[in-house]
């Protein structure tokens, strides 16, 4: 009998994080991440799946396709240079990637909000079954220095599955608009 009210205490306790992880939220909510600021989509509709100390993560779901943005602080090696750092992340992202069939994909070096960064995009065609209604997988985000740690990068990103190759318009702008609002704590 006790075996029998552990396991319907374990049910319920999934239950519950389970509805707590997917919290609706208001429209640009802002979030603490270990000191770099998160500003949810300014958007209704959004739920925040994750907000903890190294990764915040916001859903969209609608007729049109699936949105994820998020914010996940990432170890990688120790580099000297920032021409290394570069070269070594397009490595750690084109071997993260690469489990996906690539219809397109670019890299960019670049400066973001002070920190180098790494700037990429993709389209990822995937097969449509019963459990996925999509046709495609389109990406865009930045891996940047994380400003107070040597051997981690912060990775945005912004995410779609929908029937439409790349982003449109407007979710490129939305996306345009999630990655602004985040501040990195100053160098110290």
């Amino acid at each position: 009998m006790n075996h029998f009210r552990v396991m319907i205490a374990a049910a319920l306790f999934c239950v519950a994080v389970s509805v707590r992880a997917q919290t609706p939220i208001k429209p640009a909510t802002i979030y603490d991440q270990n000191g770099i600021t998160v500003v949810s989509p300014n958007q209704p509709g959004w739920i925040s799946l994750k907000a903890e100390k190294s990764e915040t993560v916001f859903e969209k779901r609608g007729e049109g396709g699936i949105l994820n943005a998020s914010v996940k602080t990432i170890r990688t090696q120790t580099f000297e240079t920032d021409k290394e750092r570069l070269a070594g992340w397009e490595t750690l992202k084109q071997a993260e990637l690469s489990k996906l069939k690539r219809d397109s994909i670019h890299f960019n070096y670049t400066g973001f909000k002070g920190a180098t960064c790494l700037q990429y995009d993709g389209i990822f065609p995937i097969e449509k079954t019963s459990s996925s209604h999509y046709a495609y997988f389109n990406l865009r985000g930045y891996l940047c220095r994380h400003p107070d740690a040597k051997d981690s990068a912060v990775q945005l990103e912004f995410t779609n599955y929908s029937n439409t190759r790349g982003l449109t318009e407007d979710l490129y702008s939305l996306s345009e608009e999630f990655f602004e609002k985040i501040t990195f704590p100053k160098r110290q």
